[in-house]
């Protein structure tokens, strides 16, 4: 398969670096794919369509392939903006990484879509995305017309992989990055994913570039100190549209049922698990689409 407009970085293995050589405009084939300077982070984004903006907000895989069917569907009624996070894939590590907290992911992409004039919007995210959807209708209220989240991080502990895979690494000085990459790829396919064939569907160099975002995901956002449940306060701020998989163990993401109870959000199904931006790209677009205009 060729390599995709999305392949800034060469990655031959869970250690990949950023730093080809090819141009960018050999890196980015693809009409939307764009890319800009806001404070200290370099984005990778992709801005399609015309009319009230959405914008698709990448889960733990930090990458914004997965969206490409949703975007398009979208672009026919919406300006649909979406992009890699920072650290991930072709958008650069932000300062201080090592700290890094979901407060300050939310204040870079406000950042990013302030700068292109395109708020107020509708945001979208799934997982760590969700998180960041609900952190900015909270920080940054004039921005958000409305958040639409599924399964919001965190959830409870995935549960155990078949005998012969490793469980998640708890980080341990002994993690090795092989360990994570083997791990991710087993529970992003096969345990968040109802639809292999879709989820590889997405490409050889899409899956290339989340070898290296897998270990990004792990040492560097998985299990941040403010990844928490919002407040109801803070949930009311903006209006929330908030569902979660028809087809995932309930206890995964129970905590979200209890939070948006509690806040007076009502909790609705999508039938899929974790990404139903992969497995059911045509009802997410819709749900979204519904959900943006109201």
């Amino acid at each position: 398969m060729t390599s995709t407009h999305r392949e800034l970085i060469t990655a031959t293995g869970a250690s990949a670096t950023l730093g080809t050589t090819r141009s960018l405009a050999q890196e980015h084939e693809s009409a939307n794919g764009l890319r800009r300077q806001v404070d200290t982070i370099s984005w990778y984004y992709e801005l399609q369509g015309s009319g009230p903006t959405v914008v698709l907000i990448p889960s733990g895989e930090g990458d914004c392939g997965s969206f490409d069917k949703v975007a398009g569907l979208l672009s026919t009624q919406f300006r649909v903006l979406t992009f890699d996070m920072p650290g991930f894939s072709g958008s650069s590590d932000p300062p201080n990484f090592e700290s890094y907290s979901m407060s300050q992911a939310a204040r870079e992409v406000a950042a990013l879509v302030q700068s292109l004039e395109l708020g107020p919007a509708a945001f979208y995210g799934c997982s760590s995305g969700g998180q960041v959807a609900l952190r900015l209708a909270a920080q940054e209220p004039d921005l958000v017309r409305r958040a639409i989240v599924h399964e919001v991080a965190p959830a409870a502990t995935f549960p155990q992989p078949p005998s012969g895979v490793t469980p998640l690494p708890a980080l341990s000085p002994g993690s090795t990055d092989e360990d994570i990459v083997l791990v991710c790829k087993y529970r992003f396919r096969n345990v968040m994913n109802e639809n292999a064939e879709a989820w590889d569907s997405l490409g050889e160099a899409y899956h290339r570039r989340l070898e290296r975002n897998y270990v990004t995901w792990v040492r560097r956002y998985f299990g941040l100190p403010d990844m928490r449940m919002p407040t109801s306060e803070e949930l009311q701020r903006r209006p929330v549209t908030w569902t979660i998989g028809g087809l995932t163990e309930a206890a995964k993401f129970f905590n979200n049922v209890l939070a948006a109870h509690a806040a007076g959000i009502e909790v609705g199904l999508l039938m899929c698990k974790h990404f139903p931006q992969v497995s059911i790209p045509e009802v997410l677009a819709d749900h979204i689409s519904k959900a943006a205009r109201e």
